[in-house]
């Protein structure tokens, strides 16, 4: 794949147009980043005072459960798309980093084990994408389910705010622009799930591109010394000495990748400390949602279609993390299943740099203090619901 058709090629046409869309795309010119990002930012974060109005006049703890999610979505998907446009450079450098591995691979078996994990990285943005779009959904439905109620019941008359998709204060006057409202609102929750799978599929192609490349370097070590047999020369010349070529080229690669997956590590290690601890806030308090409103079938969509899309969204950033953790053990793994005793003393000294790296495995953090993998999000399920179980206390 040639560098000027790597980011044309349908392997990335999906994540691409997702992060087109939400401003990030790091290849635009700076009159139409600003453009897109000054709209998607204004989309999304523009909501937040109408939200912050609501908790201000919150007649009891019940109203604030209801619009503390959505505000704490609205804070953290607006936070998002101004943290990845700050740090633009580091996007376009991770982007150039992709392109030169997929430059620097030899072999039609190297391509298809790259092109595999890049496949399966779109694949899991598909789903991710189709999974999330349901909870803009069933907000933005909210309102044609509650007039449908409406008029199914007699002398029932709701307020017109209260069929928003988010639970929004304005001054009585505004009452008369519902639609203007409802087009406001439905714009901002269309906003926040743009930036979210734009910021996710972004990360999930990075995480399999690295994943990719430790496999290919595995592959690699584990064809080395595959031709020797007994008879071969322990002190071999070093210019007939293939292997030691071969192991010392996996050297570079596992030092190249490592520094790849510290950008990653680099670029969201702060994103998901704030990402981490405000889902554990807003799913904790939309579980609590969904308690209250079980005996009241059109209040209860909403909470828990968002509260079972946190905890995808969050099991999905733990799962990559997880794969990455396991495949930066491949290059381990192969030199002690490979022929390495079929090579020379020199080529033996790279083997042995490349397992010294490996002890050291490449993870994701949240802000260096959690690694993130599967154990973890279990921890992390039991810190929310041991939140639940305080703040569902007071709400008794």
């Amino acid at each position: 794949m040639a560098q000027k058709d790597c980011w044309q090629s349908h392997y990335y046409a999906f994540s691409k147009v997702f992060m087109i869309l939400a401003g990030i795309w790091p290849y635009h010119t700076i009159g139409i980043k600003c453009l897109i990002f000054v709209a998607v930012f204004t989309f999304s974060f523009s909501i937040v005072v109408p939200q912050t109005l609501y908790l201000l006049h919150a007649t009891d703890i019940n109203n604030i459960f209801e619009g503390v999610p959505s505000l704490v979505i609205t804070l953290l998907t607006s936070y998002q798309v101004v943290y990845m446009t700050i740090y633009s450079e580091k996007i376009r450098t991770c982007f150039k980093t992709m392109e030169e591995d997929w430059l620097s691979l030899n072999t039609e078996t190297e391509k298809t084990i790259l092109q595999r994990h890049t496949k399966y990285g779109q694949y899991l943005t598909k789903v991710y994408a189709i999974i999330l779009s349901l909870t803009p959904l069933s907000f933005i439905l909210k309102p044609t389910i509650l007039t449908i109620m409406e008029k199914s019941m007699e002398n029932v008359t709701m307020p017109p705010l209260s069929k928003l998709p988010y639970q929004l204060e304005y001054n009585a006057k505004m009452e008369q622009h519902f639609y203007f409202l409802m087009l406001h609102s439905s714009l901002a929750v269309l906003s926040h799930s743009l930036i979210a799978v734009a910021v996710d599929s972004f990360y999930y192609a990075l995480v399999q591109h690295a994943c990719g490349m430790f496999e290919i370097i595995g592959h690699m070590l584990e064809n080395i010394g595959k031709n020797n047999d007994a008879n071969f020369r322990l002190e071999v010349q070093r210019i007939d000495d293939n292997n030691y070529d071969a192991a010392l080229d996996c050297l570079r690669r596992h030092l190249h990748v490592a520094e790849f997956v510290e950008q990653i590590e680099f670029l969201f290690a702060n994103l998901f400390l704030v990402c981490l601890y405000s889902m554990i806030l807003s799913s904790t308090i939309s579980g609590i949602q969904v308690m209250m409103n079980l005996d009241n079938g059109d209040s209860i969509v909403a909470p828990v279609s968002l509260y079972f899309a946190q905890f995808f969204h969050l099991y999905l950033q733990f799962w990559q993390a997880q794969f990455l953790l396991d495949y930066s053990d491949i290059p381990y793994k192969s030199i002690c299943k490979g022929r390495w005793y079929y090579t020379s003393r020199r080529c033996r000294k790279i083997f042995l740099l490349i397992l010294g790296r490996t002890m050291s495995p490449c993870k994701i953090t949240a802000g260096n203090i959690m690694t993130l993998s599967i154990e973890n999000f279990g921890t992390v399920l039991k810190t929310s619901m041991s939140y639940f179980t305080v703040l569902r206390s007071f709400q008794n």
